[in-house]
């Protein structure tokens, strides 16, 4: 793709900046960080356009490049200790399931304590509803290895619901 004009990158931008908002603000607990954070991706979309080949939509590539943002921005915070989930409703919408307070706080505690790439993984497949080859292929991974991600995830968020006296099936 050669480089856009003015009004190509603005469509480019505005077809697909509050689907890469959306996932930034599952993963951190400031708009304004969200919105840096997107800021960021378009940059480098823009930076990089003469590196996409067409072998994907412009959404897939630039899903791409926002996910890894979101991960290098993981690793640097040190995300154990401060992804800030605590303030992100992490509840999806379409679920239709009323949660109590106890059970949301579980969730986001125990979802805080994952390594970055279940969180991502996490996120991605339960809020953002992609299927695990699309994960993969995000992640730079393979769909088996970010199915075996979310299947540990999984398992580390039952011991985590289990040692906080939570049933992880009300989750």
């Amino acid at each position: 793709m050669r480089q856009p004009n003015a009004e190509s990158f603005n469509r480019l931008v505005l077809e697909n900046q509050e689907r890469i908002f959306s996932l930034f603000r599952r993963m951190v607990s400031s708009h304004d960080e969200a919105d840096d954070l997107t800021q960021e991706t378009f940059i480098k979309v823009y930076k990089n356009l003469s590196k996409f080949r067409n072998d994907s939509s412009a959404y897939t590539w630039i899903y791409r490049i926002a996910v890894n943002t979101g991960l290098n921005y993981l690793r640097r915070q040190k995300v154990r200790q401060t992804i800030g989930l605590d303030s992100v409703d992490l509840v999806a919408d379409t679920a239709g399931q009323e949660y109590n307070e106890l059970t949301n706080s579980a969730l986001k505690k125990a979802l805080k304590k994952l390594p970055s790439k279940q969180q991502m993984v996490i996120i991605l497949r339960t809020y953002q509803g992609l299927a695990f080859k699309d994960i993969g292929r995000l992640m730079d991974s393979t769909e088996n290895a970010a199915k075996v991600n979310f299947s540990h995830a999984l398992k580390n968020l039952r011991k985590m619901f289990e040692e906080m006296g939570v049933s992880y099936e009300s989750v």
